[in-house]
């Protein structure tokens, strides 16, 4: 059987790992592969793997002023037009919530922002 190119990669950088599951566990799979959830067994390990990985990422903090803060904020903002949460733009800048929803207000005050309307 030959490989095509991708196969080879994939099996040249792919690492294997043996479990074992409960009856119950193993049955509850194959019902969500049989039901066409998922391709196989390995495909919803995989997929159960990787949500596990998210689910237990480190976030680390940066620590930052609140003048630094509100400088990171509107480059998030102008590389990222349109409404966000500003939840969302902690997360993706590594901030403490509080001191990003006080970066926000000040902004707001400031004029350099303005508050989106659900």
């Amino acid at each position: 059987m030959n490989m095509s190119k991708a196969q080879e990669v994939m099996e040249k950088d792919a690492y294997q790992v043996a479990v074992r599951l409960s009856r119950a566990d193993y049955t509850r799979i194959e019902a969500l592969v049989n039901a066409g959830l998922y391709r196989s067994s390995a495909d919803f390990l995989r997929e159960a793997v990787r949500d596990k990985l998210r689910e237990v990422e480190v976030i680390s903090l940066r620590d930052v002023s609140l003048e630094e803060a509100e400088r990171l904020i509107g480059e998030y903002l102008d590389e990222h037009p349109g409404a966000s949460f500003t939840s969302e733009i902690a997360d993706a800048l590594g901030l403490e919530y509080g001191l990003t929803f006080r970066a926000v207000r000040r902004m707001l005050q400031k004029g350099v922002v303005r508050g989106a309307r659900l």
